[in-house]
């Protein structure tokens, strides 16, 4: 992209009053304690792909949003962009804001996917586990968050309600996907979706020994042919190792999403 040369002066300006970082020294200082890396790109620049355990605050709110996210003015922030420039002058802005220890990352996320650091697309707010139980049921709590977050265009690039573990889950309760749905958005809380799952299924609400079995099958799952298997495998080598390799679908989710707890208790 061209810039504009009124743009391009007051990034250098800001460049005058503002530390900046290599990539590499980023990823060393996002294992320190107190830090947080934060990509303040668009939102569709952020949806396409971004640093492994960023924060996304955008250029436009960042001034706005930092103090309720961030609220410690000493906390090691390291801003990053596409290239570095907006990255400096929302730099500067923190620092006139009191923030005393911020940083630009040189290059932005293009030298980060350069350097072959870790990239995701995770969304910042990801639904709950699939190990997470309601009533006995893994999956239900996740798909009650996916009910809440997808339609606000806050899970892009994830399956949704008709495919999935999500239609898994609906047929073992014999619940339209579409009225789940109505029922979830219409609820203030986890134990009232559940109390419209009882009252609609009466009698048919599954025995405890029947989400045993939807239990362990849905959990399970796993890759079940050779490309599916490389594809798996090829997700898996892009995170550092945890101290059992995921085998399931269940624990990639986990692992992409940043839960890695349960594959490090063995």
């Amino acid at each position: 992209m061209q810039h504009s040369s009124g743009f391009l002066n007051l990034v250098q300006d800001a460049l005058t009053h503002v530390r900046e970082i290599t990539v590499d020294d980023a990823a060393f200082r996002a294992t320190q304690p107190n830090t947080y890396r934060v990509d303040v790109r668009e939102e569709s620049e952020w949806n396409a792909g971004h640093a492994n355990g960023a924060i996304h605050l955008g250029k436009g709110i960042i001034e706005r949003d930092i103090e309720t996210t961030i609220p410690d003015h000493s906390a090691q922030i390291l801003l990053y962009c596409g290239g570095g420039y907006r990255s400096a002058l929302a730099a500067e802005n923190l620092q006139r804001m009191g923030y005393t220890n911020v940083s630009s990352i040189t290059g932005g996320y293009k030298a980060w996917v350069a350097a072959k650091l870790l990239t995701t697309t995770r969304p910042s707010v990801v639904p709950r586990s699939p190990f997470d139980k309601i009533a006995g049921i893994y999956h239900l709590a996740r798909l009650i968050d996916k009910v809440r977050l997808y339609p606000a265009g806050k899970l892009p690039g994830y399956n949704y309600l008709t495919i999935g573990f999500d239609k898994m889950l609906l047929e073992f309760l014999c619940v339209d996907p579409y009225a789940f749905e109505k029922a979830v958005q219409a609820a203030q809380t986890d134990d009232e979706v559940l109390s419209w799952l009882k009252n609609k299924l009466g009698p048919s609400f599954p025995t405890s020994h029947a989400i045993s079995d939807f239990n362990d099958r849905i959990s399970r799952r796993r890759p079940d042919n050779a490309d599916k298997q490389a594809k798996f495998s090829d997700t898996v080598a892009k995170y550092p190792p945890t101290c059992r390799r995921p085998e399931t679908y269940f624990d990639l989710i986990d692992l992409e999403e940043g839960r890695v707890e349960r594959l490090n208790n063995v």
